[in-house]
């Protein structure tokens, strides 16, 4: 109504007839048509803000036509124009709203400022005023009704319409006034109009110019989200909001197609719709049925569907709907970019899933699927920050947490005697029970080889966490079925506190190791960390450092033992005993190195070693002693090594020893570990001539099936039933019928620990065959045997007998030990 008023006073000055304005009424009509035509559609969210050349027209009827007749072409030619676009008619109605009061305001100004009479300099600033002022208008109005539909747009938004609209109006002033100019020109005319053509091209190239810039700008937002969303849900999100957005969609979504059935037939979506997988754009004038009655079925305007590679077990598709704006569908250009949205995030979300597959297996055991040191690590550090209870450096008052490390017992000889590809079944075996059995919040990590880790981040009381680490002993004592084999393992635990017995991960393991290996050496399974533990800990770590270097500088010796036969009280032999000559700690006993020896895998050089050693010696006796043979022992480790028959002619080739002087001492619970391959490895020692003693018969578990089955010469009965004989008849009975039965399996026996004369006198009427012990003599260094020897030649016996009563002072000063641990 503003509007109409002011054209209706502006009008009063004009002074014209109606024939001499038909030429330039016709004139306007038609480049307001062209105007229309040829917008420049500025989009913010759901609505467009055009951009036309309705400056030109307008400032050309400012000059040429009353303001009422500039008004009613106005309308006319909008009106035409909103009826060939089918525009809603709220929005018809606002336009011509805005149409009218634009008019009103430019023929106002020009009124005021009595502008139109000429084509003079302040002609042209009122002309260029004027589009400037009403081209403000016209935005900001625009941009109010939007506002009021769907909120204020962004700044940015903002500016850019406020650019455009002044750009444009300035420039189709400037080509209104050079259009006004070149009137007075009649051939002028002509050049008008190409150059109104060009500028529509321009005009036209320019709006795609601009859209392509805004394009690549959006893209590249849309790739900088895309690379910080996480894979999975929120990268999802992030693909479906920035591909709405970008193609100013109301609507997007993913649709999962089935892959193939087997036969290689498709789906039964496949092919009779838009989600067959191939690129579609499906405009809002579409006239193919199926897509129309596709768009009706999901309720949409319009919509862009392009095949998206998430993953290569199902395909996927990204739909895009509802072109925001009335006056815009999607188009190609549309589908060529979301293709290109569709290719990045393709990639992307490959890039991220391989990330996050490298980050989980950078903190996983490949094996078990279990986390791995670093991450066990990085957890145990996280629950150490958390227990807050105490301020720093103090003793908290309770257990918060509890530390277990676990390693298996025997496990070397599993994969020794069956492969590691039956070690690698069992420890995945072992995991699953872990998992499974161990409370839901525990991390629980494979940190190498057999050894495994185990966080328990709440844990009450000390006692709680004992009874947890006892647990995993009960459920891993359980046998394993691995491919056809049942097979058995113990697991040795150490336990530690949390935090108080560490604030550092390192430290923490470092206790947790001590306690097992405490677990370990006392057979208890599971033992909890006492700080006491770490000063025999570090005297055994010190020592298996050492012991290597012992090995290769012979600080290893062997002292040897005499074995009398019972029936003609002749020395028949020695027994091997390996000792320690520390340069700093004395001479050390086995029990002292052997058990470290096979934990660091030292004791099949160890054994190298004291064999050399005992065959150089015998040999060196024969020709004084003929006969006199050797005992060496060998540990469990030795029966699970195939090539010991190999090492043991070596040495015998070297020496030039008879194998039949060498006797190879074994214990039950070593051949019993793994029956199968200490039974190979002892029939090809057989096989080489060497004899082979049971050691401590009677203190294991082996079934006497077992023993019919060993080609075993010879068994050594315990020293603890020798000792109890003189008081226990049990002791007494079992002795003999264990002499029996080794008669009846054509073995001989030995009697250990023998230390007085009565034992000597039952041993003999049992039917012993041999004895040692303290009653013949203690382990002899190679010093005192040869002093042993040479006394026993004095006496002119090829072997020395057992008669001879002054055996124990031969070596003057010397006071025999009476607890000996051999190896």
């Amino acid at each position: 109504m503003t509007g109409v008023i002011q054209v209706a006073f502006a009008s009063t000055a004009f002074d014209g007839s109606a024939q001499s304005l038909a030429g330039p009424a016709a004139m306007m009509f038609l480049l307001f048509l062209v105007a229309e035509s040829t917008q420049i559609h500025v989009e913010v969210r759901h609505h467009a803000h055009s951009v036309s050349f309705s400056e030109l027209p307008m400032v050309l009827g400012l000059f040429l036509l009353p303001p009422h007749w500039l008004l009613g072409l106005r309308l006319l030619a909008a009106g035409a124009g909103f009826v060939a676009r089918r525009m809603a008619p709220s929005k018809a109605v606002f336009n011509l709203g805005l149409f009218t009061a634009e008019v009103g305001t430019a023929a106002l100004i020009f009124h005021w400022l009595e502008a139109g009479d000429g084509l003079g300099l302040r002609d042209w600033g009122v002309a260029y005023a004027t589009m400037v002022v009403i081209g403000v208008l016209g935005s900001v109005a625009v941009t109010a009704a939007i506002a009021l539909i769907q909120g204020r747009p962004s700044h940015r938004d903002l500016v850019r319409t406020l650019l455009a609209v002044t750009i444009t109006g300035v420039f189709n002033t400037t080509l209104a006034l050079v259009a006004l100019l070149a009137l007075s020109f009649d051939a002028a005319i002509l050049l008008l109009a190409i150059l109104l053509a060009l500028l529509v091209v321009a005009y036209r190239a320019y709006d795609r110019l601009v859209r392509q810039h805004a394009d690549l700008d959006k893209l590249f937002n849309f790739t900088q989200a895309l690379a910080a969303a996480k894979a999975g849900d929120d990268m999802v999100k992030t693909l479906l909001d920035q591909a709405r957005d970008l193609l100013q969609g109301e609507t997007a979504a993913l649709h999962l197609r089935r892959p193939p059935d087997r036969d290689g037939s498709p789906t039964s979506d496949s092919g009779s719709t838009p989600l067959s997988g191939e690129p579609v754009v499906i405009p809002r004038n579409t006239r193919e049925p199926r897509l129309r009655a596709w768009l009706t079925e999901v309720g949409l305007r319009d919509a862009v569907l392009v095949p998206l590679a998430l993953d290569s077990e199902s395909a996927t598709i990204l739909q895009v709907g509802n072109r925001m704006g009335r006056t815009r569908t999607f188009t190609p250009s549309d589908l060529q970019l979301l293709q290109t949205l569709a290719a990045h995030a393709g990639v992307t979300w490959s890039n991220a899933r391989l990330l996050e597959q490298a980050r989980h297996d950078a903190g996983h055991d490949g094996l078990t699927g279990l986390a791995n040191r670093s991450l066990f690590l990085l957890q145990l550090q996280h629950a150490l920050d958390s227990y807050t209870s105490t301020a720093p450096h103090t003793v908290p008052a309770r257990c918060q947490g509890a530390a277990f490390l676990l390693d298996l017992d025997r496990f070397k000889d599993i994969n020794d005697s069956l492969g590691h590809h039956i070690g690698d079944i069992l420890l995945q075996q072992i995991a699953g029970r872990l998992r499974d059995h161990l409370p839901p919040d525990a991390v629980v990590a494979r940190l190498g080889g057999d050894e495994f880790a185990v966080l328990l981040p709440r844990c009450e009381t000390p006692q709680q966490a004992v009874d947890v680490a006892n647990d995993a002993r009960a459920f891993l004592s359980g046998p394993f079925e691995v491919s056809g084999t049942c097979l058995e393992v113990g697991v040795s635990i150490g336990v530690t506190l949390l935090p108080q017995d560490g604030r550092e991960p390192s430290t923490v393991l470092q206790h947790a190791d001590i306690a097992m290996y405490e677990a370990k050496r006392s057979a208890l399974g599971v033992v909890r960390y006492h700080p006491t533990d770490e000063r025999g800990s570090r005297r055994r770590l010190t020592l298996a450092a050492e012991l290597r270097r012992a090995i290769d500088t012979e600080q290893l010796i062997v002292h040897y033992q005499p074995k009398m036969s019972l029936a003609n009280d002749f020395i028949i032999g020695y027994e091997a005993l390996a000792r320690w000559e520390h340069p700093t700690r004395g001479l050390l006993t086995p029990d002292e190195f052997i058990p470290i020896a096979e934990q660091t895998g030292l004791i099949t050089s160890l054994t190298q070693s004291i064999l050399r050693q005992a065959l150089y010696r015998c040999r060196d006796w024969q020709p004084q002693h003929p006969g006199v043979a050797i005992a060496v022992n060998l540990s469990t480790r030795d029966l699970r090594d195939r090539s010991m028959h190999a090492t043991v002619a070596q040495l015998l080739t070297e020496t030039g020893v008879d194998p039949t002087l060498l006797t190879l001492e074994i214990t039950e619970s070593s051949v019993m570990g793994d029956f199968t391959t200490a039974l190979a490895v002892l029939e090809a020692l057989h096989d080489l001539g060497v004899n082979l003693s049971l050691d401590d018969f009677g203190t294991g578990y082996s079934p006497l099936t077992y023993l019919q089955r060993l080609p075993v010469n010879e068994v050594k009965i315990d020293k603890s039933f020798v000792t109890a004989m003189n008081t226990s008849t049990s002791a007494t009975a079992i002795i003999r019928a264990v002499i029996d039965l080794a008669h009846t399996l054509d073995m001989t026996v030995v009697a250990e620990g023998v230390e007085d004369e009565v034992s000597r006198r039952t041993l003999t009427l049992l039917g012993c065959d041999t004895m040692q012990g303290y009653l013949l003599s203690h382990p002899l260094t190679p010093g005192e045997l040869s002093n042993w020897l040479d006394h026993e030649a004095r006496r002119g016996h090829p072997h020395a007998r057992a008669d001879h009563r002054p055996r124990l002072q031969v070596i003057p000063g010397h006071t025999p030990r009476r607890t000996e641990l051999h190896y």
